[in-house]
């Protein structure tokens, strides 16, 4: 009888898998972890935050952003993508693609409309929102810091799309405040409500504060308000 084979482990000294699928797997959640946590970064930031090579760093990136968990932005960063935002949308898979996927036209409407970026933000765990939607402004000077935020998770408390979640939307349709993240930019939010009547989602418009001075918001507000009765229209 000839002797059986040992059983070679195919671990690594990290426990992870040393065949090519695996590893590759561990390397693009790695990296998707990376941009999560931390927002938008560049190639070189997150080939040496992983250790990984370069190559290898952008193979892996292309891979998620073939599948839609990362996308790239403007200034070639890279941040999470629609298909990742969705996935953590806590609501029913053909509602969550329903909001997305309705709220498109809207928020692009909106951005040429009021000349600012706009977002579509929905409730995440505990007190945070994600941002499931952006539209970039192209106006010469803009937030920049709000960049690349689809598919972020951000705190609720003291914001204003927080304030908007928690039903504290003046008579007006719509609220500003300063930005949590950044005190030089200036948010106005909106509710977005589903056919039941419960705030769903909220869309705000972001721009640097020396441009949204009183009477520019008295005019930006009403677009906000009616971009949010537009897309919970369409969700009937």
């Amino acid at each position: 009888m000839t002797p059986s084979t040992p059983e070679t482990s195919t671990e690594g000294a990290d426990g992870i898998d040393s065949g090519a699928g695996p590893r590759a797997v561990h390397r693009a959640l790695e990296l998707l972890t990376l941009i999560v946590d931390s927002g938008p970064q560049p190639l070189s930031d997150l080939a040496r935050s992983s250790g990984l090579p370069t190559s290898t760093t952008l193979r892996s990136l292309r891979a998620l952003e073939h599948w839609g968990y990362i996308a790239r932005t403007d200034d070639g960063g890279y941040v999470a993508g629609h298909r990742f935002a969705r996935s953590r949308f806590d609501a029913e898979p053909s509602s969550a693609e329903h909001l997305f996927e309705r709220s498109a036209d809207v928020l692009q409407r909106l951005t040429e409309l009021s000349g600012e970026s706009s977002y579509l933000a929905v409730r995440g765990p505990g007190r945070t929102c994600i941002y499931l939607r952006e539209v970039q402004s192209d106006q010469p000077i803009r937030h920049v810091g709000f960049s690349g935020w689809a598919g972020r998770t951000a705190p609720m408390d003291g914001s204003a799309v927080g304030a908007v979640f928690d039903g504290r939307t003046p008579s007006s349709g719509f609220l500003v405040l300063e930005a949590l993240s950044a005190p030089d930019a200036t948010v106005v939010a909106a509710p977005v409500l589903d056919p039941a009547g419960d705030i769903v989602a909220s869309i705000s418009i972001v721009g640097p504060s020396f441009r949204m001075g009183s009477e520019h918001v008295a005019e930006l507000g009403p677009l906000v308000a009616n971009a949010s009765i537009d897309l919970t229209a369409a969700l009937r």
